[in-house]
C-alpha cells in the first residue's frame, strides 16, 4: 500500500514509518526539514499544510494517510501553536484529501481525550466513555486534540474519508529525540520531582504502538477509536520504577493534590521572580494528580495490539536518556 505520512520524523512517527516499511508498504513522508534523517526507502516531500496545490500533488496516488504530526506541550503559551497544528492544519490536510479522492485516514490522537478524571474510577476508561470536557478544557493540548478528533470524525461521517483514531497513553521507550513524551522521566531522574501526588499514570511503549498503526490500515473499523495502553499504575509506583531503573533516590514526600499544586504555584512564582527555572511547573503537578488509567482490550482484539512488560519500557527510556547525555548515574 502507498502511504502518506505526516509527523514522520517525530517520536511516534519514526517508529510507525519503520513498522510500515517492515511490512512492505511504500512511504511518502511530509517533512519540514530538508535535512531529515529518515530511511532511504522513504520518499520525503518538503511541503507545508498550507500549500494546498503542492499538498494535493504530494497526496496523489496514496491509498492511505497516517496523520501523526502534532505538538505536545503543557505550556499555556503554546495554545495557539497546538490549535494550529492539531485543528487548522488537519482541516487543510482533509481539504486536500477531498480533492484527491477517498482514502483510509489513520489519526494519532491521545488517550487524554477519553481517559482522564479528577477522581479514581471504578474501572479503567474505555473508548465508549464520554469525553471529559470539564477536565481537559483546562489544558490546551488535550482540548485541541479533541477538536481534531471531532473534525476527523465529522469528515468520516460525511463519507469523505475512512477514518480510524488511535489513542496512545503516555508514550515511552527509546528514541524520543525531542523529549516530546519523556520529559517526566527525565525530571524524575534529575531529581526535579521531590514529592509524589495521588494520581495514576497510563503508559505505553512506542515500539508496541507502531504495529497497531500498521494493522489499523487494514483492520481498523472506520469511525472507531482504539486506546493503546501498556500499563496503569499509581504516580508513586511509576516514580519508584523510574528511580530504580536510574539508580536515583526515591522521593519520600507524598502530598495530596491541593497541597502539591499550591506548592508548585508558589515555587513557580518565586522562580519567575528571580529569573530561575521552576523545579516543576504547576500544570505538570496538576496533571499528575489526575487519573489516566485506560483499557486497551479493544485494540488487542481488533488490531493485535500487544504490550510488553512496563519495566522493560521504563528501562529502555532511561537507557536512551543516559546515552544522550541527559542524565548521569551518581
Amino acid at each position: 500500500m502507498k502511504l502518506f505520512v505526516t509527523g514522520a520524523t517525530g517520536f511516534l512517527g519514526r517508529a510507525v514509518v519503520d513498522a510500515c516499511l517492515a511490512e512492505g508498504h511504500q512511504v511518502r513522508a511530509m517533512v519540514r526539514d530538508p535535512h531529515h534523517r529518515l530511511p532511504e526507502a522513504v520518499d520525503a516531500v518538503h511541503v507545508g499544510f498550507e500549500e494546498g496545490g503542492r499538498l494535493r500533488e504530494a497526496l496523489a496516488g496514496c491509498e492511505a494517510v497516517l496523520h501523526l504530526a502534532g505538538k505536545v506541550s503543557r505550556d499555556p503559551a503554546d495554545a495557539g501553536a497546538m490549535h494550529w497544528i492539531h485543528v487548522e492544519a488537519t482541516q487543510m490536510l482533509l481539504d486536500a484529501i477531498k480533492d484527491v479522492g477517498k482514502v483510509r485516514f489513520i489519526l494519532a490522537s491521545t488517550s487524554g481525550t477519553i481517559a482522564v478524571s479528577e477522581n479514581k474510577r471504578r474501572r479503567p476508561a474505555r473508548e465508549s466513555d464520554r469525553p471529559p470536557f470539564e477536565v481537559i478544557g483546562k489544558w490546551p493540548y488535550y482540548t485541541s486534540k479533541l477538536l481534531q478528533e471531532q473534525e476527523v470524525m465529522r469528515r468520516n461521517h460525511h463519507g469523505e474519508i475512512e477514518a480510524v483514531t488511535l489513542n496512545p497513553s503516555l508514550l515511552l521507550g527509546p528514541g524520543d529525540e525531542r523529549l516530546s513524551s519523556t520529559t517526566d522521566v527525565l525530571n524524575i531522574l534529575n531529581r526535579r520531582v521531590s514529592a509524589v501526588t495521588d494520581g495514576t499514570v497510563a503508559m505505553v511503549d512506542v515500539r508496541d504502538c507502531a504495529p497497531a498503526f500498521v494493522r489499523a490500515l487494514t483492520d481498523g473499523r472506520p469511525g472507531e477509536k482504539y486506546l493503546l495502553n501498556g500499563a496503569n499504575m499509581s504516580v508513586r509506583v511509576f516514580v519508584e520504577r523510574v528511580c530504580t531503573a536510574g539508580d536515583v533516590p526515591i522521593p519520600k514526600l507524598r502530598l495530596p493534590g491541593k497541597w502539591a499544586l499550591a506548592g508548585a504555584k508558589l515555587l513557580d512564582g518565586l522562580a519567575h521572580a528571580t529569573d530561575r527555572t521552576p523545579a516543576m511547573d504547576p500544570t505538570s503537578v496538576e496533571i499528575s494528580n489526575h487519573h489516566w488509567d485506560c483499557d486497551a482490550k479493544k485494540a488487542s482484539a481488533e488490531l493485535g495490539f500487544v504490550a510488553r512488560d512496563p519495566q522493560e519500557t521504563i528501562n529502555g527510556t532511561v537507557r536512551f536518556l543516559e546515552k544522550k547525555g541527559l542524565f548521569r548515574r551518581v
